[in-house]
């Protein structure tokens, strides 16, 4: 193939990158928040939470309102890490409704959102380990001072789907 030619097919290759990226969820490069241990079935997830000054909000890994999509293959345990690096305190859960979505999987609803003392203060973390046993979509959320309506407080809120089977990924839609 001439030279040319190879330059155009790359040239192509990089137009359907940038088209199809647009499409969906788009792959962001987990390394810094996700470890996975396929062998054992395991996911170090790691959540951090700080304040955005361009968003002017808090986020979780860089990420609010649902734009952060961590994929979890039903059956894994997974050890989530919560570091709250940000300037108030902050709650961390997968939640359906106003339940965590499996046991242990972050602070239970009625304690952070009747308690004026809940939630994580600047500085520390917490360690949370549970099993992803049913497949839904579900909240990654800062409930502290939760609404009647299951909303997050502050947009602080993110999405967890698990899956019958695949690979632990995360994603940006």
């Amino acid at each position: 193939m001439p030279l040319a030619g190879k330059w155009a097919g790359l040239a192509i290759l990089g137009v359907l990158s940038v088209a199809l990226a647009g499409c969906g969820t788009q792959s962001i490069s987990a390394s810094k928040w996700m470890t996975v241990h396929p062998a054992s079935k395991t996911v170090d997830l790691k959540v951090e939470s700080t304040y955005s000054s361009s968003l002017q909000s808090a986020v979780f890994d860089g990420y609010t309102r649902g734009k952060l999509v961590i994929t979890i293959p039903r059956g894994y345990h997974v050890n989530m890490d919560f570091i709250n690096n940000g300037p108030i305190p902050e709650s961390v859960g997968i939640y359906h409704h106003h339940h965590l979505a499996f046991k242990g999987a972050g602070e239970p609803y009625h304690l952070v959102s009747l308690l004026p003392t809940a939630g994580i203060v600047p500085g520390k973390s917490q360690t949370y380990r549970f099993k992803a046993s049913q497949v839904g979509t579900f909240t990654l959320g800062d409930m502290l001072n939760g609404d009647p309506n299951n909303q997050p407080t502050s947009d602080l809120w993110d999405t967890v789907k698990v899956v019958s089977k695949g690979t632990p990924s995360m994603a940006v839609s």
